[in-house]
């Protein structure tokens, strides 16, 4: 006969408070195995653990008592799968809303010269915003960067060198989040476009029986009324301001998370053999953790965009001095391309500079 465990011991054993158990129990989910007929104490047997600790981590993803009861009365792996998709589904809904409140915010805070004043053509955008563009093989046999400066959206995107077409993914990513994002400009929208690319990616890489991927870092002009920065990977996005350099995203890197946590130095991170290990891309599965987030914009900000060539290659502080200085974009973006090339950069290097007038 199985060990029999007072409802105290049980509870330490399985991790439902006793509260807990005893609720389950008068639901039917979780009955003790055995009860004191003269004291009407309750028993539960060792058993019994294993379905304990399922329903004790079901209730922590959310799962309702009632949809528990239903599920060990038919085990189905199909159902999980259905309650994960929901999970998801909800996920993102709420995420997006709390990405709109945030620009929204941002928004309200900004000066009112810091909106845009006329959507972005070409290199310039009338009175509000110039840009400068420029990008280098850096180290690499090809460059598998891509940058695009379009009505409203401007993005760097670095395909993943140890997978192959690394170009055909950076390029396809981009050119797709532009066509998306040009039939809804809203931040939904954006977000939207964001999970398109993800999928165009990821069906030309199964369509040619391959693994693609690429980062991501774009900021939009929304219609909205804010601009929103979308990211995934490495590439980022930095905002000089006051003469202070800000980087506005975090690296989607196993090295990222360990600083993050306190368990790696920045010092020690260049050497660490996962310098390179992304723990998210675009195009690498059918969906992706997309980071979003408004931008506040003043006259005289300055933001970089670029790719993990420029920054592995320069310093902070070489970064804030060509940042810093009265050159035109362009002439600061070649600037910085050029010197992390004479530094010896290890992969592609792309720049896109927006001044902010």
């Amino acid at each position: 006969m199985d060990e029999l465990l007072s409802i105290g011991d049980f509870s330490d054993r399985c991790g439902l408070s006793a509260k807990m158990l005893r609720s389950y129990a008068a639901a039917g989910l979780l009955v003790p195995a055995a009860v004191d007929g003269s004291s009407g104490y309750r028993y539960y047997s060792t058993a019994q653990l294993h379905r304990a600790r399922i329903i004790a981590l079901l209730r922590r993803a959310g799962i309702a008592v009632d949809q528990i009861a239903m599920f060990f009365a038919n085990p189905d792996a199909v159902q999980l799968d259905c309650w994960d998709r929901a999970i998801v589904s909800e996920s993102t809904a709420r995420r997006q809303a709390l990405a709109q409140a945030r620009a929204a915010l941002a928004l309200a805070h900004a000066p009112p010269t810091a909106q845009p004043e006329a959507s972005m053509k070409g290199a310039e955008v009338s009175h509000a915003y110039v840009t400068g563009t420029a990008t280098h093989i850096g180290g690499r046999d090809t460059n598998q960067d891509a940058v695009l400066v379009s009505d409203d959206l401007l993005a760097v995107a670095d395909g993943l060198g140890g997978l192959q077409r690394g170009d055909v993914a950076s390029r396809l990513a981009l050119d797709t989040l532009d066509a998306a994002f040009a039939a809804d400009r809203s931040i939904s929208g954006l977000l939207t476009a964001g999970r398109e690319a993800n999928r165009a990616v990821w069906r030309q890489a199964n369509g040619q029986d391959a693994t693609m991927g690429t980062t991501l870092a774009a900021l939009a002009l929304t219609s909205d009324g804010a601009a929103v920065v979308l990211h995934v990977g490495d590439s980022r996005l930095y905002r000089f301001r006051a003469g202070r350099l800000e980087q506005l995203t975090h690296d989607h890197t196993v090295i990222a998370d360990l600083i993050r946590a306190g368990e790696l130095s920045e010092e020690d991170a260049h050497t660490h053999p996962y310098r390179h290990v992304l723990t998210r891309a675009i195009g690498v599965a059918p969906e992706v953790d997309i980071d979003y987030a408004g931008v506040t914009c003043e006259p005289g900000d300055r933001l970089l965009l670029c790719t993990d060539g420029l920054f592995n290659a320069l310093s902070l502080d070489q970064l804030n001095i060509v940042l810093a200085s009265d050159a035109e974009p362009q002439k600061s973006a070649d600037q910085l391309v050029t010197s992390a090339v004479e530094c010896d950069a290890e992969d592609n290097v792309t720049v896109l500079i927006i001044d902010v007038h």
